[in-house]
């Protein structure tokens, strides 16, 4: 099951990645920045500091991008696992519409964890468009979630 999990949450994750490709290529909406990522986790464990106002405004940190895009993966094989053990506990499927159930309640990890955490504020009420930010946070957690409930269930 961990070698299923660690497949779906990759793959789900490469799926919300794409996700906003489409979105930048549509509506040139950028997609995440997993360099400012990676430099609010360096700088939240060397000073254990949750909140990093104006993150994306300091100066780069050696290997930041390469730390974000791993953290923005191992985020989503935490998230598989999290999905496969509340199936394990049956109170979800393995199916689109438990997917899309789980990717929009988790939606509330970004609002109220992630964007306080890059200064953003909650539901990004610090930035400049704050509906915006909401909407795609939840717009995409809700393709990764779906990923996750159709993957589940194709490797099950």
């Amino acid at each position: 099951m961990f070698i299923n999990i660690c497949i779906v949450g990759v793959l789900a994750c490469v799926a919300l990645d794409l996700w906003q490709r489409v979105l930048l290529v549509m509506f040139k909406i950028p997609p995440s920045n997993w360099a400012v990522v990676g430099r609010w986790l360096i700088l939240f464990l060397r000073t254990m500091i949750w909140v990093q106002s104006e993150v994306a405004q300091r100066d780069a940190i050696k290997n930041e991008l390469l730390i974000g895009w791993s953290f923005h993966y191992l985020i989503a094989i935490f998230y598989a696992g999290v999905y496969a053990a509340l199936f394990n506990f049956g109170i979800i499927g393995f199916n689109f519409i438990d997917g899309l159930i789980f990717g929009i309640i988790s939606v509330i990890v970004p609002w109220f964890f992630f964007m306080p955490a890059m200064g953003a504020g909650i539901m990004a009420s610090n930035t400049p468009n704050p509906r915006l930010a909401c909407t795609l946070a939840f717009a995409t957690h809700g393709v990764f979630g779906t990923s996750l409930g159709l993957l589940f269930q194709i490797f099950s």
